[in-house]
């Protein structure tokens, strides 16, 4: 809509009005805008602001906490060490307390040499006439000699023999006390008396012979030690060893003769198997059954070997057996008894030759003794055999008898009667056997009713 305006002053006097109004409206608005502007500018700084003091802030809560972890760093560090310096002073003290035997020992074993160079030395310088080269004598016999107790030390450890060496330690040091002995008596030797420095000889070769001795008591000491962890020996049982080769030393050289000889047997097997060989009986019998057995075992000795010498006891497969004797054989086939009896064979009867059990006249001496002794003579199983079945066909026992009858009536062993009890029902069993095809040979009408 337009206005119309009838006065140029009017026309005037609106537009500029309107210019003041527009000026106006641009100023309020170049003020808003300002304002804006402005509170723009002050939220980006105030955000600004607020972002560096949150930086700040995590700036300063990372060092707080690098602080705070290196602190707790350092205090395990501290810790640590203080840990360790402990450890290290327990496990000095503890090597120590292990190592101050053998360093004692060490020192123990060294001064014997310092002192035992002094008289090879001389010995070598006075006698051989070595010259510049005496040292190497000291040096060749203390160096050898050692040089073997450490091979002695690893044989042990390897679990090895090591008796040549011992041995050979035992000589170089024995060579080494003799120089000693000489040096002492010919050095404090007078012209009134050439043996007035015996003594100082007999100390100076002990002396040379000390360090080699703590040396053999430390390497045997060793040595039980293994044996002891391998075979869980106790310390009562080492004593009880020792004791017996001092106390028993024949009979524990059997004992290690035969544990060498047998491998399945151990040391008890074998210490128990030597009383038998010698006594006849073991260790836990009383003195008195040992004197016994052994007199015993003395008469048998010599019966044995007067049996050895007329030929009566011969060595079949190894085993030592009697032969038997042409004149005291019967003839089984002779005593008809069922309970003896064989099945029919297709080879020819044979005879079965046994031991007789008549008293034979025995000229071997006999022990003097004023015991009248009733002991019933041992028969061999053959004998037994035979001595059954004169009982059977006398009617004494019955044919067919258990192992109680027959072992009372033998007066034997309940292992032998258990024997012949089997031997009896094993004849009757195969003599039916054999009957059985027989009579059905015999009677053939019968067997096909």
């Amino acid at each position: 809509m337009t206005q119309t305006f009838y006065d140029s002053r009017a026309e005037r006097t609106m537009a500029e009005a309107a210019a003041d109004q527009a000026r106006a409206a641009a100023e309020a608005t170049r003020a808003e805008t300002a304002l804006r502007l402005d509170q723009a500018r002050r939220q980006a700084d105030d955000d600004r602001a607020a972002r560096a003091d949150r930086a700040r802030e995590a700036r300063r809560k990372d060092k707080a906490d690098q602080r705070e972890l290196r602190r707790i760093r350092r205090a395990e560090v501290k810790a640590q060490r203080r840990q360790a310096r402990r450890d290290s002073a327990v496990l000095l003290a503890a090597t120590v307390v292990q190592r101050a035997p053998l360093m004692v020992g060490g020192v123990a074993m060294s001064a014997p040499i310092l002192i035992a160079w002094n008289g090879q030395l001389a010995f070598a310088r006075e006698v051989m006439h070595l010259g510049v080269l005496a040292p190497a004598l000291p040096i060749a016999l203390e160096g050898a000699a050692w040089y073997l107790a450490y091979l002695t030390h690893t044989a042990i450890k390897a679990h090895l023999p090591a008796g040549r060496y011992r041995a050979w330690t035992w000589g170089l040091a024995g060579v080494a006390a003799g120089m000693n002995a000489w040096h002492g008596i010919a050095d404090n030797a007078t012209p009134g008396n050439p043996w007035a420095g015996v003594q100082v000889g007999i100390v100076l070769a002990l002396a040379s012979l000390l360090g080699i001795l703590l040396w053999e008591l430390t390497a045997s000491q060793h040595k039980r030690q293994q044996d002891q962890d391998r075979n869980g020996s106790t310390a009562a049982e080492i004593r009880r060893a020792a004791w017996r080769r001092l106390r028993y030393p024949r009979l524990s050289w059997a004992a290690a003769s035969i544990q060498a000889a047998r491998a399945g047997h151990d040391a008890e097997a074998a210490w128990v198997a030597a009383w038998v060989d010698r006594y006849g009986i073991g260790p836990h019998a009383s003195r008195r059954d040992r004197r016994l057995a052994r007199k015993i075992a003395d008469f048998n000795a010599r019966a044995d070997r007067e049996a050895a010498e007329s030929g009566r006891l011969a060595i079949i497969d190894g085993a030592i057996v009697e032969r038997p004797s042409p004149s005291i054989v019967i003839d089984v086939e002779q005593i008809d008894s069922p309970s003896i009896d064989t099945p029919p064979s297709i080879e020819g009867d044979r005879s079965i030759s046994v031991r007789s059990i008549e008293p034979v006249v025995d000229h071997r001496p006999k022990p003097s003794t004023n015991r009248t002794s009733t002991r019933t003579p041992r028969r061999s199983i053959d004998g037994h055999r035979a001595e059954l079945a004169r009982l059977i066909q006398a009617g004494a026992i019955e044919a067919r008898p258990d192992a109680e009858p027959i072992r009372k009536a033998l007066r034997c062993a309940p292992k032998t009667a258990a024997t012949l009890r089997d031997e009896l029902r094993n004849a009757n069993s195969a003599r039916n056997s054999a009957r059985a095809p027989r009579e059905a040979i015999t009677d053939p009408q019968s067997s096909e009713g």
